[in-house]
């Protein structure tokens, strides 16, 4: 006997949803990163800076010509001493990621629209990164990223966006 009755609209969001529980820790673990680290600047990024500026003085007193200190001269001062855009940025997308997994945990259509939308709003500066700083990991993390948001959609983005502005009207 069934006694838990099953709603079409329940089974039609379960249909929908195909979401690995890999894929919801990745995306709540790289908010919670990102959340944290947008905090950490807020609140200790001028300690953090000082003690920076202390090490790499010594760092390049040692070794002038210390490959590892002289590509962080040009990051980490931007980052630190320019905090509130990146405090901001990073806070919104910490919080964006980990809302869209939890999104994704209660199987929610706004949870994969938030994150495959993140995705598409993010691969602008992503490709831009790229292209002025190649990395193997940054490559990797922007692949990943697709592979993700197309997983999510079941590799059909017209037929997620068509059911997206269905759910917008």
């Amino acid at each position: 006997m069934h006694f838990i009755k099953r709603f079409p609209k329940e089974q039609q969001i379960e249909g929908e949803f195909h979401v690995s529980v890999y894929i919801v820790i990745y995306k709540f673990l790289l908010g919670l990163f990102e959340f944290s680290g947008g905090v950490i600047v807020a609140f200790f990024g001028s300690r953090i800076y000082q003690a920076y500026q202390a090490s790499l003085f010594k760092e390049l007193s040692e070794d002038p010509h210390d490959l590892l200190a002289r590509l962080s001269e040009s990051v980490v001062p931007n980052v630190l001493t320019h905090n509130n855009y990146v405090v901001i940025y990073l806070l919104l997308l910490g919080l964006a990621k980990m809302i869209g997994a939890i999104g994704l945990i209660y199987k929610q259509n706004w949870g994969v629209d938030l994150l495959v939308v993140l995705t598409v709003l993010m691969a602008p500066f992503q490709i831009v990164n790229l292209i002025l700083h190649p990395q193997i990991t940054d490559l990797i993390y922007f692949a990943v990223g697709w592979l993700i948001a197309l997983y999510l959609i079941e590799f059909k983005p017209k037929a997620w966006i068509s059911r997206m502005m269905l759910r917008l009207n």
